[in-house]
């Protein structure tokens, strides 16, 4: 195991810490500024974009200067940084020792740490390469949140208020600074490791957040006894027969703290409340992961709804062999991971967001999973589609439900597409097979009979669900032999799946390009 490299910031004074946001904001050190200046979509991206990154090694302004200092860790010769950055910029980041001299040259400065804004706050993270020696880690790195599967667990969990929110695995802390400042009364960051408790607890200095308390303990253990209206997680997730790095591994099959949060719920999450994890999950052979979770809440299950978001679905060779040949296992494991997935009786790895919602009264609860649409570059994944889904499913355990849409006028999706296989007959085209699918809200594809996609043109809010059945049968468009309960059944498919909606059910508005990301800078007193 390599030596955890010393602690690579120092703890400053309040005015210390107003400082360095000052300073960071007169630099458009932002999240908005740098990805504007880089043409890319979120700050998670910035660490892929080598090309944007590169350019800025040509400018010598404060901007391209900070990215080269916290994001790609380059030594750059003191004279230079002084050049660039005047002295008052210089000295909050060296009084809280955010840059220091090279180790092996006293002439040259580096970063201590990932420095990145996100969320309009900014956030520090330790490197995945240590810039002062050889060691390319050490086994409690703090993971930056500056990654895909964050993004994604930060752009779908609810910010409706709440009272009291638990960020578990927290890592630098982003979630709790963000629920702390925008929506909770109070929040709560857990790391099993002193390092992430460190960092979380300097972030909340430095972004100047009072109502976040940052604690060491694994999971629940350290707040026993309490019990929270959120709960976020981003637990470990890859597998691995042994742990070397703690934010990353968990146990072979990935999943040995995501089963453990998911089991805690019933003693820590209140009624009403909702768990949002983002991992790395299986479908195992007669038990999808759906049901898979459900029965870790064990005799509580019947209090608890589950929601599968699967943002991506993997074959587990291919799945292995990829993880190998981006270095996060040798490849001479492949083999036995291999072995082991298939004595578990593994179908496919499932990157997902879990939702459980512990319902707030007595009621029959729902199973649920979907396929969240990544397929749009540059679009934002927002969470009023998760709260739309979770209504809809609450709704769907309404018994008169096909007859309210029945007497409904449905309007199509305008995002829903037609495809269609078709053979030659004679001079003319017979329909073999008929798709309908649409990206948003969710990624749905489905098989229907040849008259659906005219249902889905009509659809357009003027007719009754009855009104179109009836319409379809009278012009020889629908065979005669449909029932009003098999064209209800269709209708409440493609309502929860966003192909159609209806009025007082609409489907949730296209999510903005950007969420307002802009830094909000506290009183220099504070």
């Amino acid at each position: 195991m390599p030596a955890v490299r010393g602690e690579p910031f120092r703890e400053g004074t309040e005015a210390d810490y107003a400082r360095l946001r000052a300073m960071l904001v007169r630099n458009h050190y932002t999240e908005p500024e740098l990805c504007d200046r880089v043409d890319i979509a979120s700050i998670s991206q910035l660490k892929k974009a080598r090309e944007g990154r590169q350019l800025l090694r040509h400018f010598a302004d404060p901007q391209a200067l900070l990215v080269r200092l916290f994001f790609d860790g380059d030594p750059i010769p003191w004279s230079v940084v002084r050049s660039v950055l005047p002295g008052d910029d210089l000295q909050p980041l060296e009084t809280l020792g955010l840059i220091e001299s090279h180790a092996g040259d006293e002439t040259a400065c580096v970063g201590t740490v990932l420095l990145y804004p996100a969320e309009g706050l900014f956030t520090a993270a330790d490197r995945s390469v240590d810039p002062d020696g050889p060691s390319p880690r050490q086994w409690d790195v703090v993971s930056t949140a500056v990654n895909a599967n964050t993004s994604l667990l930060m752009s779908l969990f609810s910010r409706e208020r709440c009272d009291s929110f638990l960020d578990l695995c927290s890592g630098a802390g982003l979630a709790a600074l963000v629920a702390a400042r925008d929506f909770a009364a109070s929040a709560t960051a857990i790391d099993v490791t002193p390092r992430a408790t460190r960092f979380a607890r300097f972030n909340a200095r430095l972004n100047a957040i009072e109502n976040v308390e940052a604690i060491q303990g694994d999971l629940y253990e350290a707040v026993r006894g309490r019990s929270f209206d959120r709960i976020v997680a981003h637990p470990p997730f890859l597998p691995a027969f042994t742990q070397q790095d703690v934010y990353r591994d968990g146990v072979e099959d990935g999943e040995g703290v995501t089963r453990r949060i998911i089991a805690g719920l019933p003693e820590f999450l209140r009624p009403g409340g909702r768990l949002y994890c983002a991992c790395l999950a299986t479908d195992r052979q007669g038990a999808p992961l759906e049901m898979r979770l459900r029965a870790l809440l064990g005799s509580h299950a019947d209090e608890f709804d589950v929601l599968v978001l699967e943002a991506g679905l993997y074959e587990p060779g291919a799945y292995l062999f990829e993880r190998a040949r981006e270095g996060s296992g040798a490849f001479g494991l492949l083999e036995p991971r291999l072995k082991a997935f298939q004595a578990m009786q593994v179908e496919a790895i499932v990157r997902t967001l879990v939702v459980v919602q512990r319902r707030p009264e007595p009621r029959p609860v729902f199973t649920a999973r979907r396929q969240l649409s990544l397929q749009e570059p540059g679009r934002p994944i927002d969470g009023s589609a998760v709260e739309w889904l979770l209504r809809w499913e609450m709704l769907a355990l309404d018994p008169a439900l096909r007859e309210r849409l029945l007497d409904a006028a449905p309007r199509r999706n305008p995002r829903v597409q037609v495809r269609q296989v078709c053979t030659p007959r004679g001079r003319d085209w017979e329909v073999q097979r008929t798709w309908v699918d649409v990206l948003s809200p969710f990624s749905t594809e489905a098989s229907t009979p040849y008259w659906v996609p005219i249902f889905l043109a009509a659809a357009d809010g003027q007719l009754t669900g009855r009104e179109h059945l009836e319409d379809m049968k009278r012009k020889g468009i629908a065979p005669e032999q449909t029932s009003e309960e098999e064209f209800a059944t269709m209708l409440v498919r493609f309502t929860g799946v966003g192909m159609i909606d209806i009025a007082g059910f609409p489907l949730p508005s296209s999510p903005p390009e950007t969420r307002d990301k802009r830094v909000r800078v506290p009183p220099a007193d504070r």
